[in-house]
């Protein structure tokens, strides 16, 4: 048996890229993935939409070559031992993708970059609320957030956050006092406490 083995020739490399393991490029490629799509739905409304596709077209070709390539490895008879040898590297990618959808389908990515932004916005948003200049403010990162449009309105400020919507955009507005007034071109939805998501309608 052992000598069958050892006179076996050693597969094509074609062969070898298409029963082997996850490695050095497709396991990068779905973290990529998980990571723009986890960014996508941390910004209110949605990020940048041209990120979004780009993840899409690579989720696509990520899922296709492994399940492509598990299924040559299932279906040959030399494939199969290197599935069972190297079953944390076949199974790493799926794990990813289904904790990303878990964390996506819960709202955690939006939750955990507002609760890390949060204390910093509050502090601009009195800063600009404060400021009874007519002056305009600059484009300017502020927590986890590239804002733009920062404005003051009665009782606080709102501000978007660049890149975020299709044709809408979205941001934050802060106002203690409640809901602010709304306009023909904006809405707004409660976030929590004094915050409210602020819809700049196209």
């Amino acid at each position: 048996m052992s000598e069958n083995v050892a006179e076996r020739p050693p597969l094509p490399a074609l062969t070898r890229a298409l029963v082997g393991p996850p490695g050095k490029v497709l396991l990068p490629l779905v973290a990529v993935v998980g990571l723009i799509m986890l960014d996508y739905t941390s910004m209110p409304g949605g990020g940048s939409f041209t990120l979004l596709l780009a993840g899409l077209v690579l989720a696509v070709v990520t899922v296709v070559v492994w399940v492509a390539r598990f299924a040559v490895g299932l279906l040959r008879a030399d494939g199969r031992p290197g599935l069972r040898r190297h079953w944390v590297r076949w199974t790493a990618a799926p794990l990813m993708g289904v904790t990303v959808t878990a964390l996506v389908l819960t709202g955690m990515p939006s939750e955990v970059r507002f609760a890390l932004s949060e204390s910093a916005l509050e502090r601009f948003a009195r800063t600009v609320a404060a400021d009874t200049r007519a002056v305009e403010h600059e484009d300017q990162w502020v927590g986890l957030y590239p804002l733009t449009v920062i404005q003051r309105m009665p009782g606080g400020a709102r501000f978007l956050v660049s890149d975020t919507g299709l044709f809408d955009q979205y941001g934050f507005a802060w106002s203690p006092g409640g809901e602010p007034p709304e306009e023909s071109h904006t809405g707004y939805t409660h976030l929590e406490g004094p915050w409210y998501v602020w819809e700049s309608r196209f």
